[in-house]
């Protein structure tokens, strides 16, 4: 069977940028409002209401797996696709009583000033995130910077934001 959580995410473009703010897990789409409502009081949030977004992430699956050789998409910053292809037989992982979900992402320095992050994927348990690490560590594009793989793990529908922004 394949799952998923719901990932919130508050993306907006003003005059100078775009911004994305990554606002938690979940899988119960009743707490994502919730989150989005408490979220409404603070600066910044309230100024682009409409920028909340909420997608389906497949759970234990590498969304990217092929490194770093090159600069990809917006300077400094790769995001995930906006939709990820999520089967329509998946389940959401409420069925698996999952209290918290591990991601997992890689961080390197292209230049002195700009760092690039990508988000690898989203898993059940430490010890599978720590096998796709183990495994992306050997590929070419990731074997130059191994250690920099990032593991966190994140409790579902808790917040991950705790003020407002300008």
């Amino acid at each position: 069977m394949d799952y998923f959580v719901y990932a919130l995410e508050h993306i907006y473009t003003d005059d100078n940028h775009r911004d994305s703010k990554f606002l938690g897990y979940f899988d119960d789409l009743s707490e994502i409002e919730k989150e989005k409502q408490r979220l409404l009081f603070f600066r910044g949030f309230s100024d682009y209401p409409h920028d909340f977004h909420v997608k389906k992430i497949g759970l234990n699956k590498i969304n990217w797996q092929y490194g770093f050789t090159e600069i990809v998409g917006e300077i400094g910053r790769d995001y995930l696709p906006e939709d990820d292809f999520i089967p329509s037989y998946s389940q959401v992982v409420t069925k698996l009583n999952l209290k918290t979900v591990f991601k997992v992402s890689h961080v390197y320095t292209i230049h002195s000033f700009l760092d690039d992050e990508r988000e690898i994927g989203v898993f059940s348990d430490k010890k599978m995130a720590n096998d796709v690490v183990n495994f992306l560590q050997q590929k070419v594009g990731f074997d130059e910077y191994p250690d920099d793989f990032i593991i966190t793990e994140i409790l579902l529908n808790d917040w991950q934001w705790s003020a407002g922004f300008e």
